[in-house]
C-alpha cells in the first residue's frame, strides 16, 4: 500500500522535509492505559475473576488499557507531514482521512505553538495561515521549529509563479 503523499506527487515534485507526530504529546494516555492494565492484569492475579461479572469488567480494563497504549501509535503510523518542493501536505485518519493540501505561494504565516512540557520534550502544534483562510493547526508535531524552517526554506527555493 503506497502513502497518501506518494500517489499526491505531480510529476517534477520531490519531498524536501518530512515530520512525524510527537509520542511525548501521548504521555497522559501511556501513563493511563499501562495503570489500567496493570491494575487489571493485578486483579487477573489476585483471583477477582472468579466470577464471571468481574471477569467480564477485568477483560474489557485490559482491551481498554491495550487501546490507550496503542492509539499514539495508530496516530503516528497514520499521519503524513510533508514539505515538497511545491506544498505543503498534511493528512490525518487511518479509516476516514482529513488531509490539508497547500501551495506555498499561498501561505501567508506559519506559526508553532508549543507549552511547556512541548518545549522541554520538542514537539509542538504548527498552525498555517493562508491567503484569506486559517488551516487547522498540525497538532503534535515532533520538532516544529525544524519543521517550520524546512517549510520556509522550501517556500523560499520555490519557484514563483507569475500573476
Amino acid at each position: 500500500m503506497s502513502s497518501y503523499v506518494a500517489e499526491s506527487l505531480s510529476p517534477g515534485e520531490e519531498i524536501k522535509y518530512s515530520a512525524s507526530v510527537s509520542m511525548w504529546r501521548y504521555w497522559l494516555s501511556f501513563l493511563i492505559g499501562a495503570a489500567i492494565l496493570l491494575g487489571a492484569l493485578w486483579g487477573f492475579e489476585l483471583g477477582l475473576n472468579s466470577e464471571k461479572a468481574m471477569r467480564v469488567v477485568l477483560i474489557i480494563l485490559v482491551v481498554l488499557g491495550l487501546v490507550l497504549l496503542l492509539w499514539p501509535f495508530v496516530v503516528r503510523k497514520s499521519t503524513e507531514l510533508v514539505v515538497t518542493t511545491k506544498r505543503l501536505i498534511v493528512k490525518h485518519g487511518l479509516v476516514s482521512t482529513h488531509s490539508i493540501e497547500i501551495r506555498f505561494e499561498k501561505i501567508e504565516t506559519v506559526r508553532v505553538n508549543q507549552g511547556l512540557l512541548g518545549k522541554i520534550f520538542k514537539y509542538g502544534d504548527v498552525m498555517v495561515t493562508g491567503t484569506g483562510t486559517t488551516f487547522d493547526p498540525i497538532p503534535g508535531i515532533s520538532h516544529p521549529l525544524e519543521f517550520r524552517s524546512a517549510l520556509n526554506q522550501a517556500m523560499e527555493l520555490s519557484p514563483k509563479e507569475p500573476l
